[in-house]
């Protein structure tokens, strides 16, 4: 029974370890970013950017008690190409998000292992020189919007395909430059619960592991950037010096200054050129660029390098 077991853990590991790969797409992590941004192509190529496994279970279980780079490369590794100092750091920010704004986090399998997923933030702005620490990391572990639980566990209702995650940021954090980890704790390894003592996959905390880190920034809401003495300085008899006129002294036309490109910019049916300018585009939605039209595969954002191509196909199928 015991050789059946060991047999069973053996075939798992390397089934997952040749298999279960994946990664953070949207924001892309920094070893995947040369997949949809040409700046990110020219310098930082990692055709092994879906291995972002700690090493492997053993190397990082047995090796390293547990512990993995910030983004998925081996700890132990001396020179971590990814993290801030390294042949392929850049810094540069991917996305911009709003303070306390609920995103959508898009994670690539291209094979699915079951296991749950879990997302920390770090604001690099008070150390500047620095990268992030995974202690950093650790004290914003953040929510699945609309719930308490910091664990998306529905990855098993999915199969190898993107899956999108909607995350809750933190209504007090805002940052020029913050650190967003994704982590992914597969269920495919042998293992047994240290406190029900049942054996089983996944039910050890020995579980493969992968990691993608993201830079990003954060705006600070409008109301929390005025500094609170500007709503006090201004004198009581300010609010009856206004002549009554003034509530009408605003033009109409204020309310529609809006440009009508920008809620005509997203393609309904017909063929549009594509656009990097932060255009929603939706599944279905058909584009021209390059001299091809594409269909869009997955709801996204469009930004400077995420045009529809071969690299880009988790957004965008070419049609006839």
């Amino acid at each position: 029974m015991i050789t059946m077991l060991g047999l069973l853990y053996v075939f798992t590991s390397c089934f997952a370890s040749i298999y279960g790969h994946g990664y953070l797409l949207d924001p892309v992590a920094r070893s995947s970013a040369w997949l949809v941004d040409q700046s990110f192509k020219q310098c930082c190529t990692y055709p092994n950017h879906m291995e972002m496994f700690c090493g492997g279970t053993q190397h990082q279980w047995n090796a390293q008690g547990g512990k993995c780079g910030i983004c998925g490369e081996p700890y132990d590794r001396s020179a971590k190409i990814f993290e801030k100092g390294g042949a392929m750091y850049t810094g540069k920010i991917v996305k911009t998000y709003n303070q306390g704004q609920q995103i959508d986090v898009t994670v690539m399998l291209t094979a699915n292992h079951k296991g749950y997923f879990e997302f920390r933030l770090c604001n690099l702005d008070t150390t500047p020189n620095s990268d992030a620490t995974q202690d950093c990391l650790d004290r914003r572990l953040l929510k699945i919007a609309g719930t308490d639980s910091t664990r998306y566990r529905d990855v098993d209702k999915y199969g190898s395909q993107a899956i999108t995650v909607r995350i809750q940021l933190p209504s007090d954090v805002a940052c020029r430059h913050c650190v967003f980890q994704w982590r992914y704790t597969t269920g495919n390894s042998w293992g047994t619960d240290p406190i029900t003592g049942q054996s089983g996959l996944g039910m050890g905390i020995e579980n493969e592991t992968f990691m993608g880190c993201s830079d990003i920034s954060i705006v600070a809401n409008a109301t929390t950037a005025r500094p609170p003495a500007e709503t006090t300085a201004r004198p009581p008899a300010a609010t009856t010096a206004r002549p009554p006129a003034a509530t009408t002294a605003r033009p109409p036309a204020a309310t529609t200054t809006q440009s009508p490109a920008a809620t005509t910019a997203r393609p309904s049916g017909g063929a549009n050129t594509w656009s990097p300018n932060g255009i929603q585009y939706k599944v279905g939605d058909i584009v021209s660029y390059g001299g091809s039209r594409f269909q869009c595969v997955h709801d996204h954002t469009s930004f400077e390098g995420a045009h529809p191509s071969p690299v880009t196909w988790a957004w965008w199928a070419a049609i006839n």
